[in-house]
């Protein structure tokens, strides 16, 4: 009877004493394998957005123009009081028209003593005064030039303009108030130079520079883009650099938040088919009648990784969260080359 017992029991438990093979399904990787593509944080800048003050002291006669106005180039912005600016300029200008007849007198009278030294109707010291005289009046002239032309600065500085093409985004300074030299006035954001701002890491500001089609993405509205530059020093708190690229034809709104796509020139395996086994992420290969795990270097969860394997590796696509390295298995055909589910499979 105990025999009988013996028997019967290591029969029902002969089938487990052996693992049967794992049922999967393979694919050649190569077939697997898409652009990679990558996405970053991103700002609308404009490169510049000046706070336009006066550079005068004056009243301010008037602002013509109100917050959300686009403007051209040399727009008139503000007008300040020119009233005693422009009688000083008056005098200056008066001043010089008299010393120039003062001038071309002298002029006339040192060249009529050159004339009657020839003939020896006045001495030598009376050229020389004449020739003072003249001397004097010139530089004389010359220092009211100068006195004019700063007057006329002065006057020039009683009206404000736009620098360049630029929307009015903040008024500083109202009509009737008394500005200073430096009082801010309006606050302009330029229109026709403006850039995307981002910050990369190490490996994504070479796939970027390397890339030929970029992006910026807001609103769900896609604007091409051009790298102008990756700044060459790393920011020692975040260990990324700063890029700035350029709109190619239509641009976003400045200060738009968006995100900066590129289309990368490498192959990459999107990160379902990523497995974790003993703290590392990688695959699972046909190796005859086994799975050989093969540990991908660099691969982070979540993310397409870059694999150096021949196109033609066999990877085991569906049941691969079963197997550990060395296992037996049973290909059962060709799996679906849909992308697994994202992440790591444990």
């Amino acid at each position: 009877m105990t025999r009988l017992c013996i028997t019967a029991l290591l029969a029902a438990i002969a089938p487990f004493s052996t693992f049967a093979a794992v049922p999967v399904t393979t694919s050649p990787i190569g077939e697997l394998l898409l652009q990679s593509h990558h996405s970053v944080p991103a700002t609308v800048i404009a490169r510049n957005s000046p706070s336009l003050s006066a550079e005068i002291n004056a009243r301010i006669d008037s602002i013509p123009v109100k917050v959300g106005d686009t403007v051209e180039a040399d727009t008139l912005l503000a007008q300040l009081d020119c009233r005693q600016y422009e009688s000083q300029l008056a005098a200056a200008k008066a001043g010089m028209d008299q010393l120039a007849s003062e001038r071309d007198f002298s002029a006339a009278q040192l060249k009529r003593a050159q004339g009657l030294k020839l003939k020896k109707g006045i001495s030598d010291e009376g050229v020389e005064q004449r020739k003072s005289e003249w001397e004097s009046y010139s530089a004389r002239y010359r220092m009211l030039e100068e006195t004019q032309r700063q007057a006329q600065l002065q006057v020039d500085r009683c009206q404000i303009h736009s620098p360049f093409r630029a929307v009015v985004v903040e008024r500083l300074a109202s009509s009737g108030s008394l500005a200073t030299i430096g009082t801010p006035i309006l606050k302009l954001v330029q229109l026709d130079d403006i850039e995307v701002s981002a910050s990369l890491r190490e490996q994504e500001s070479e796939t970027l520079e390397e890339s030929s089609k970029i992006w910026f993405e807001f609103f769900h509205k896609e604007y091409r883009l051009i790298l102008r530059r990756i700044v060459p020093v790393i920011d020692s708190r975040t260990r990324t650099r700063e890029v700035r690229l350029r709109f190619s034809k239509e641009s976003a709104p400045v200060g738009a938040a968006g995100r900066v796509l590129w289309q990368g020139e490498s192959l990459q395996l999107p990160a379902g088919y990523l497995v974790r086994r003993s703290e590392q992420l990688g695959i699972f290969l046909v190796d005859g009648d086994k799975a050989r795990f093969h540990p991908v270097a660099g691969a982070v969860e979540g993310q397409p990784a870059v694999i150096d394997l021949p196109a033609e590796s066999l990877l085991i696509v569906e049941g691969r969260q079963r197997l550990g390295d060395g296992d037996e298995i049973s290909v059962q055909g060709q799996g679906s080359t849909e992308e697994a589910p994202s992440g790591a499979a444990e």
